[in-house]
């Protein structure tokens, strides 16, 4: 399954998403799993894709003080939401506020999960690092290539 594009959405009084319908058609009678992701945003993944994402984060040593701070902030932030007949999901408060999302949201397509980002945070992080892509893609190339 693989998820992709970006979409503007808004959540209405009650604080349900609607899942773009390209991506909901993909998951239809699921369950999903959205979770406090990185740079702000909040992450939505299938059951499995979940299992896979929370069984490497488990599989680190929690000896470690950063492993135990991960898996605070990543599993002890995610909640198992249905989506209803209508192709909505509850976005619980504490997941909203972690993101800063009040109304308009971008929905990303990111391959194996969905980001969800509040639109003036997600802006704020385009303007901020637009001009470092192609520095990335090379040096991601270079590296994968020695």
């Amino acid at each position: 399954m693989l998820f992709f594009g970006t979409y503007d959405h808004n959540l209405d009084d009650k604080q349900r998403l609607t899942i773009p319908s390209k991506m909901r058609n993909k998951i239809l009678n699921s369950t999903v799993y959205v979770s406090k992701g990185f740079e702000g945003s909040l992450e939505m993944r299938t059951e499995e894709e979940f299992e896979k994402w929370s069984s490497q984060i488990l599989n680190l040593s929690s000896f470690n003080k950063e492993t135990r701070m991960l898996t605070r902030e990543i599993i002890g932030n995610t909640h198992e939401v249905e989506i209803d007949k209508m192709g909505r999901i509850k976005i619980p408060n504490n997941l909203l506020k972690l993101a800063n999302i009040e109304k308009s949201v971008y929905i990303l397509g990111m391959g194996d999960r969905v980001e969800i980002w509040d639109q003036n945070s997600y802006d704020n992080y385009q303007n901020e690092n637009s001009d470092k892509m192609e520095e990335i893609a090379e040096t991601i190339y270079q590296g994968l290539n020695k």
